[in-house]
């Protein structure tokens, strides 16, 4: 559907795309987070996976840490279980291929066409995984501890074709909500589907602390001074930027000069974003597994010290290794090159590339080291404060109150912008969404992709 005519009065534009985003990110989606795949002893797996943390092996550990990004949809067996990572996962994968593939990395360059193309190809791959953890699930459902998370008199067989079809399908229908949001509602929809999920585990995880009784009104003040200090934290690790000085060659034809401008080049301090501790999860659950065969169970015990100090080395060596293979500083070269456009006091061309190399290898590792704290903080300071479970993970940081943070402070600057758009179409128009008399609406006199704003 094609972006919506900046007309008329905004904030009934806001409203109905926050309406919409309600709608479908809210009502739908927990909803159906709510319906299980038919089959399973729900009240079993819940008490599994929704334990208080305390004895929990590397995998219960992985299983309560995606739980929590699907908004509980795991512990209730949802058709909704694997949520949107399965997405997320597809669109790493295709990113990386595109940068070892030179048809891939083509399509990239081919606009709004090669977009779609490569759009297509992450449906594809989501799918797939789709259909490989869906069958994984069903099969650890089906045999461990000789099926106690099934329901009596349930074929096994039957059941894991099912959970495949079910979860699959109900993955790939959270993935559709996702776009419409994306295209009707406010803020990217992977991002807010994934940001409901998260929210949904305050109100359980603020309840547990109100219900423990070693909880009096100085903790809490304690607790909600931290949470505070934490989120300051991460609006200002979110929203660091390096910016470098550019500046553009000028030419002189005839009297006229041209070029000569101005700009900065943002560097954030994060590129890599929350990838890094995607890819250090499943390679710690390998590293604990091999440790436990060897003997060696206790170095690597799911919130020690250990275990915290790989995980914060793993997340930092990803980070690195993802920038690395993400960021083509040649490619960014040749672009200021055609463009006209070089850092002010270095050679265009291979001293750019070293410059911004450095430059970057050195915000990297602020941002590789800020990611890694907030990734360990809710383990480290539950452990000093008394928390666990929920609480810790929710209240005390983590990836979750990270991720939460940064889609925040994107719908609030997409906002910002839609709302900044209607202004200057007033101020095009003559005064007004609608314009004064005698001046014809920004929409007719400017054409409508000049006076379209997509969130």
């Amino acid at each position: 559907m094609a972006d919506p005519e900046i007309g008329g009065n905004p904030y009934q534009q806001l409203l109905k795309r926050f309406a919409i985003t309600l709608l479908l990110g809210v009502v739908v989606y927990r909803l159906g987070a709510w319906v299980p795949v038919p089959g399973i002893n729900v009240d079993v797996l819940r008490d599994r996976i929704s334990g208080d943390g305390s004895g929990e092996g590397a995998v219960d550990a992985v299983l309560r840490w995606a739980n929590m990004f699907n908004g509980g949809t795991i512990a209730n067996g949802s058709v909704f279980g694997l949520g949107i990572m399965p997405y997320i996962s597809a669109s790493i994968i295709i990113q990386l291929m595109a940068f070892s593939f030179p048809a891939l990395k083509a399509l990239q360059k081919e606009g709004e066409v090669g977009k779609r193309k490569l759009n297509q190809y992450t449906r594809y791959v989501t799918v797939g995984i789709c259909s490989v953890q869906s069958l994984l699930a069903g099969l650890a459902l089906a045999k461990l501890d000789s099926g106690v998370f099934l329901q009596a008199g349930v074929n096994q067989a039957q059941f894991i074709a099912q959970t495949v079809l079910v979860v699959t399908c109900g993955s790939m229908v959270l993935l559709w909500l996702a776009e419409q949001i994306t295209k009707h509602g406010v803020g990217n929809g992977v991002s807010v589907i994934i940001m409901i999920g998260i929210l949904a585990g305050f109100p359980p995880a603020i309840g547990a602390m109100f219900d423990d009784p070693n909880t009096d009104l100085s903790k809490f003040l304690l607790l909600a001074g931290v949470f505070i200090l934490i989120v300051a934290g991460m609006v200002v690790v979110t929203q660091a930027r390096r910016f470098l000085n550019m500046e553009q060659q000028r030419r002189v034809k005839g009297n006229q000069v041209y070029g000569g401008a101005n700009t900065k080049l943002p560097l954030m301090l994060n590129q890599a974003g929350v990838i890094p501790v995607i890819f250090s999860s499943p390679v710690m659950v390998v590293l604990v597994m091999a440790f436990s065969g060897i003997g060696l169970a206790g170095l690597l015990d799911h919130g020690g010290p250990g275990y915290r100090y790989l995980f914060a080395a793993m997340i930092v060596f990803f980070t690195y290794f993802y920038i690395s293979i993400t960021v083509d500083l040649n490619d960014w070269a040749n672009n200021f090159k055609q463009s006209g456009f070089f850092v002010r006091g270095i050679k265009p061309g291979r001293n750019t590339v070293d410059y911004i190399h450095r430059i970057l290898m050195r915000i990297t590792f602020i941002g590789a080291i800020s990611l890694a704290v907030i990734t360990i903080m809710p383990s480290a300071l539950g452990t000093a404060l008394g928390l666990s479970g929920p609480v810790a993970q929710m209240i005390l940081g983590g990836v979750g109150l990270l991720i939460v943070v940064g889609v925040s402070l994107d719908v609030i600057q997409k906002v910002s912008a839609f709302l900044l758009a209607h202004q200057y179409q007033g101020m095009m128009a003559g005064g007004g969404p609608g314009g004064k008399p005698g001046g014809a609406p920004a929409s007719s006199r400017y054409g409508k992709k000049a006076a379209s704003k997509r969130f």
